[in-house]
């Protein structure tokens, strides 16, 4: 098989996918859907036993209505199997989604699935598609030096336009930052571990990071199990009892915060866009230059 056809084929491969991806998307509106996403909340948080996999969050019980029978249910999360919560309380709000007809396969997710993350997979292999004919086409075409150059700029600046939507939407979802929030007194209730391999010479050896899971309650009221965030993470074990001061938002409770507190946490987000707004810039200029 030649390669451009092999390039064809890998692009027809893509497309193929793109269009599966949309086509389960819509689905979602039929009267019979393939997946259901319904409101939820928690009835119960347990702390972690020691030593267990961060990644698997915490240990919780939620309820809700399965949509098909009407029937209540309430269902613990296992070992990471059904998504992971890292801060909860009684009565949160979440969101369960699982496969029609098999509520017991829920994955639990803190916000409702978006129409975009929705068509992620559709967008993705569409983009994919795209890259792929423009390879083939830059092969067979003048200039490919700066036909693939301005893919390259294009590219750069369909992910900005993406990651531009992302940071919106996490900006408006999430709460202002943690300054002049109220500041509350927290204990650490067990710690989470999670392994590293080192290549020591040929040696492999393995590390561990010990991060402590706390609890704390607002002045509203609410009890807050949370595995800490970045900033109460340990290479050694952090005696169980160790009492800390937290500050929490008092319009999610889910976000809160150790000494030294972080003004802006999306400030890493607004780099990266801006970066990759200069970077696809130079790609494009690069490739009009190229092309005249």
């Amino acid at each position: 098989m030649s390669g451009n056809a092999l390039l064809l084929l890998l692009a027809a491969g893509f497309g193929g996918w793109a269009l599966v991806e949309a086509v389960w998307y819509a689905t979602r509106f039929t009267s019979d859907p393939v997946a259901h996403s319904v409101a939820s909340r928690v009835v119960r948080v347990d702390v972690p036993p020691p030593e267990t996999d961060q990644t698997h969050g915490l240990p919780v019980a939620v309820a809700f209505q399965d949509p098909s029978t009407g029937q209540e249910l309430t269902l613990r999360t296992s070992g990471g199997k059904n998504g992971a919560l890292y801060v909860a309380w009684e009565g949160m709000p979440v969101w369960v989604r699982f496969p029609s007809g098999e509520p017991s396969a829920f994955r639990v997710q803190r916000w409702p699935v978006s129409r975009g993350q929705e068509l992620a997979g559709a967008f993705w292999a569409a983009v994919l598609c795209a890259a792929v004919l423009l390879l083939r086409f830059t092969t067979v075409q003048h200039h490919s030096y700066g036909w693939a150059l301005l893919g390259l700029g294009d590219g750069l600046t369909v992910l900005l336009a993406y990651n531009c939507v992302c940071a919106i939407r996490l900006r408006r979802r999430g709460p202002a930052p943690l300054d002049g929030a109220p500041t509350v007194p927290a204990e650490v209730v067990s710690l989470m571990r999670e392994a590293h391999l080192n290549d020591d010479n040929g040696t492999i050896t393995t590390t561990y990071t010990y991060t402590a899971v706390v609890t704390f309650t607002t002045h509203e009221g609410l009890t807050v199990v949370g595995i800490g965030p970045t900033g109460l993470k340990h290479h050694d074990d952090v005696p169980l009892g160790t009492r800390l001061s937290v500050r929490y938002s008092p319009e999610d409770p889910a976000t809160f915060a150790f000494p030294p507190y972080d003004p802006d946490p999306h400030l890493p987000v607004i780099a990266w866009i801006v970066v990759t707004i200069v970077w696809g810039a130079i790609m494009t200029l690069a490739s009009m230059h190229a092309l005249l």
